[in-house]
């Protein structure tokens, strides 16, 4: 499937899957008359595999290692593109940032890829 392809199923998936109208309160507080959900879409099985290809093909030429931000909303994009990345001549690794360390085992904030001292997209899920 071309770049073309998967962005234009995907702008037909968002138009039928993952924009509600109706009255919405967002996180700023502030009320909306419609919501744009992209969790229904980055965690469909439809959608994640051209979620990956069109989010590796806008990090194309990045000099980066891996993949990620804070969960829950950048781990299904942060994976997407971990998958998509495979075939390619350059593997990305994910990683996903806690809000707070965990109070057990390693104690870590960040799970996943070893990323200290590398080059790293941050991607988040409401833009």
């Amino acid at each position: 499937m071309t770049l073309e392809a998967d962005r234009q199923s995907l702008l037909a998936l968002i138009a039928d899957e993952a924009v509600f109208h109706g009255d919405f309160t967002l996180s700023s507080g502030k009320q909306a008359t419609y919501y744009v959900d992209m969790r229904r879409l980055t965690l469909d099985h439809r959608a994640a595999p051209a979620i990956g290809r069109i989010m590796l093909d806008l990090i194309d030429g990045l000099d980066v290692a891996a993949v990620g931000g804070l969960t829950l909303g950048a781990d299904p994009i942060a994976n997407s593109v971990l998958h998509a990345s495979v075939g390619t001549d350059r593997p990305l690794d994910a990683f996903v940032v806690r809000k707070e360390p965990k109070d057990h085992g390693r104690g870590r904030q960040i799970e996943g890829a070893d990323i200290v001292g590398k080059r790293v997209v941050v991607l988040e899920d409401t833009s």
